[in-house]
C-alpha cells in the first residue's frame, strides 16, 4: 500500500567537517552517491508516493539537488532556513504547510526517516507492521546497539520512558526500570496522522524547536508508542562522523 514520507535533512552535521563547512550533511557522498539520494531512492522503492524533505543548512544546495533528479514521485521541500525547528517542530511545520501530509486520513501513517541513516531495512514491512498495530507510532529500535541514552520498553513493546545510563537521569522521574527493555532509537519511524495532529497541537502558532524523541518520552503514558525490532538482520549506520561514514562506504562497496 502506498504511503507518504518525510525525510529530515536539515541537520548541520558539525562532526563531518570540513565537508559540512560548505555542504549540507545530507549530501555527503557514500561510495560516490549522495546519502540523501540513497535514502530517497529506497523510500520510493518501498512504496512512497510522495516525500517531503526538510532543509536548513545550505538549504539551496538540497533544493537544487532534488530539482536535478527524477524521482518518480513528487518530492517537495519544507524550508527551515530561518529557524531550525528540530524534528517535532519540523513535523508541525510540515503538517501545517504541506497538503500531501495534512490531507492524510487519521488512520494513515507517514514514514519518517533521518537523512543521515544508511540502512537496508525493509521499509515497506515497517509500514505494514505499523498499519496492523494501530499504534500511534512505531519506532525502529535496537537493544544491542551501544548508547548511553536508552528508550525503555515494557513487555508489550510500549514506551515507558528514557534513561541516561551515564548520568542516571530518567524520564519520567518516577520511572521504574526493572523489567523494562532498554533499546536505542534508529532514526526511522512510522507516525500516525492522528499523532501528527497531537504534535501540531503542542507547538505554538509560530513553530519552535522540539525534538520528536522528547515528545515521545513526555507523552508515552497517554499515547501508544511502540518498538519495532526486526526479526531479520539488517544493516544500519548513523553517518554522523568520518568513521561512521567509512563504515557505511565499506558496506556500499561490498
Amino acid at each position: 500500500m502506498p504511503f507518504k514520507a518525510v525525510v529530515f535533512a536539515a541537520g548541520v552535521g558539525s562532526r563531518l567537517k570540513p565537508f559540512t563547512d560548505s555542504h549540507p550533511k545530507a549530501l555527503v557522498p557514500v561510495a560516490g552517491v549522495p546519502l540523501l539520494e540513497r535514502v530517497l531512492r529506497r523510500i520510493v522503492d518501498a512504496g512512497a508516493d510522495a516525500v517531503v524533505v526538510n532543509v536548513h543548512h545550505f538549504a539551496d544546495q538540497i533544493m537544487d539537488f532534488i530539482a536535478s533528479r527524477l524521482w518518480g514521485v513528487p518530492v517537495t521541500v519544507s524550508d527551515e532556513s530561518a529557524l531550525l525547528l528540530d524534528t517535532a517542530g519540523g513535523l508541525a511545520k510540515i503538517v501545517r504547510e504541506q497538503p500531501v501530509i495534512a490531507d492524510m486520513a487519521p488512520t494513515d501513517y507517514v514514514l519518517v526517516h533521518n537523512a543521515d541513516i544508511y540502512t537496508d531495512l525493509d521499509l515497506a514491512k515497517l509500514m505494514d507492521t505499523a498499519r496492523l498495530s494501530d499504534a500511534d507510532a512505531l519506532l525502529l529500535v535496537d537493544p544491542a546497539r551501544t548508547s548511553s541514552r536508552r528508550l525503555m520498553w515494557n513487555a508489550d513493546g510500549r514506551l515507558e520512558g528514557w534513561i541516561n545510563t551515564a548520568t542516571g537521569q530518567r524520564r519520567p522521574q518516577d520511572l521504574a526500570a526493572h523489567g523494562l527493555l532498554p533499546a536505542a532509537f534508529g532514526g526511522i519511524h512510522a507516525v500516525s496522522r492522528r499523532l501528527l495532529a497531537d504534535i501540531d497541537s503542542q507547538i505554538p502558532v509560530s513553530p519552535v524547536p522540539l525534538s520528536i524523541t522528547d515528545f515521545y518520552i513526555d507523552n508515552c503514558r497517554r499515547r501508544d508508542i511502540r518498538a519495532y525490532i526486526p526479526a531479520e538482520p539488517y544493516v544500519w549506520h548513523d553517518v554522523g562522523t568520518p568513521q561512521k561514514l567509512a563504515d557505511a562506504e565499506r558496506h556500499a562497496l561490498s
